[in-house]
């Protein structure tokens, strides 16, 4: 009888493990600067339209890294931006009203200033105001750090007018134009009002055009290039911590 009730006694459930929710890992890898942009449109196996695109990009050996990391592992849906900071033009669509609006820069008359009697000023004069009798911009000196998280540098020295004192300012941001944005905002030579690249370039245009300026030109030239390639000379020679 003893063994007829050590029979019947009931099993012990097995301990099974709790599946564990595992929060998935946002990953942004940035190329703050391509060239060359390509697009192609051609219809997939199913009829589908679809678009490859195609960029060329200076190698950030610690970016490419992650790139390569994001692509060898489980990952889900990949997306892409393409932006510019200076633009002419955009498209804005409303899909539920199926509407299409224009947007357009801001044009000089509009960023234009007034004078006391409500009348507004020509660009020209606008500029003119901001930046004659404030500073002359002597030299200036770009640099790239990687490692840093405003990686784009410019160094500017100028003279204060009227007191010819000779002083130096430094600007740094994610782009090459955001640098140079930073730049002569910090240094005087533009309002810090204006803050489009397109009214920034066109300050320093009118600057260079009253005084004309190999210095001047290589800013506008950053500014419409978005990039450093110009002193590449310069930058290997000071080590790329000039600024």
């Amino acid at each position: 009888m003893a063994k007829d009730t050590e029979s019947k006694k009931p099993e012990r459930k097995k301990r099974t493990k709790k599946p564990e929710a595992v929060t998935p890992l946002k990953v942004e890898v940035n190329f703050p600067s391509i060239t060359d942009l390509k697009q192609a449109l051609a219809f997939d196996s199913d009829g589908h339209l679809i678009v490859a695109i195609q960029f060329k990009a200076r190698v950030d050996q610690f970016e490419i890294f992650r790139l390569v990391n994001l692509l060898n592992q489980p990952h889900g849906t990949l997306y892409a931006i393409i932006g510019s900071p200076q633009s002419a033009m955009d498209f804005i669509f409303d899909k539920k009203q199926n509407r299409m609006d224009i947007l357009e820069a801001a044009s000089e008359i509009v960023a234009a200033k007034t004078d006391d009697k409500g009348n507004i000023l020509p660009a020209e004069s606008a500029g003119q105001e901001e930046t004659t009798g404030v500073v002359t911009i002597q030299t200036v000196r770009f640099n790239h750090i990687p490692e840093e998280e405003k990686p784009y540098g410019v160094l500017i020295e100028y003279l204060v007018d009227g007191t010819g004192e000779l002083k130096a300012a430094g600007g740094r941001g994610k782009t090459a134009t955001e640098a140079v944005i930073a730049g002569v905002h910090i240094c005087g030579a533009v309002s810090t009002d204006l803050k489009e690249p397109f009214e920034v370039r066109a300050v320093l245009e009118e600057v260079n055009r009253k005084d004309p300026s190999a210095v001047c030109r290589k800013l506008v030239r950053v500014i419409d290039v978005g990039s450093f390639d110009i002193e590449e000379g310069e930058e290997k020679k000071t080590g790329g911590k000039a600024a």
